[in-house]
């Protein structure tokens, strides 16, 4: 699973070597707080409340419409039910985006910005049923940035984490966030 991660990776940087080369990098950082919806895990796993979600995302902008991406976020959602245990959920991803400004940003139009990845979820350091709970998932999100300077933005966005809990089923993981993107 790492080694496809990878691969991805290598495949979108050597896609994107030439329009970085004319450009040249921007690197953006940007730490964030989100809420996430998590629902029932898939055939008989325990209900996960919504709950607070921190995190933080590194970029490095290929052109103004392309950059590549990695997020780590980590959220503490309570079990559904008597025991009401906090678990850890763990999800990180790296893809790609593509940003565009609508009209030509026209008339104070946001950017609209489309990001799709491959990347894992864990649950606990346990696992919720005694062995390691750890998925691999794609993520995929819809961000637009109010940008206040050259190198700083108000980024806010839903990502949807999807993945195949422990061969059980498909789950979802939609999480709604801001934060503040710094430009380098």
């Amino acid at each position: 699973m790492k080694r496809t991660i990878a691969l991805f990776a290598l495949l979108l940087v050597g896609a994107a070597a030439p329009a970085a080369a004319q450009v040249g990098g921007r690197l953006s950082v940007q730490p964030y707080v989100g809420y996430g919806f998590f629902g029932t895990l898939p055939v008989n796993g325990p209900q996960l409340e919504e709950s607070v979600a921190y995190g933080g995302r590194a970029a490095f902008k290929l052109s103004d419409q392309f950059a590549l991406y990695g997020n780590f976020q980590r959220s503490q959602p309570n079990e559904a039910g008597t025991l009401r245990r906090k678990i850890d959920v763990d999800h990180w991803s790296t893809g790609a985006e593509f940003s565009f400004v609508p009209r030509g940003g026209a008339e104070g139009m946001l950017p609209i910005i489309l990001e799709a990845g491959l990347g894992q979820v864990r649950y606990g350091d346990q696992g919720l049923f005694g062995e390691k709970d750890t998925d691999l998932l794609a993520n995929i999100g819809i961000a637009s940035a109010l940008e206040l300077s050259r190198n700083f933005a108000i980024r806010y966005g839903a990502n949807d984490y999807i993945s195949n809990y422990n061969g059980r089923g498909l789950t979802n993981q939609i999480f709604v966030q801001v934060g503040a993107e710094i430009t380098f």
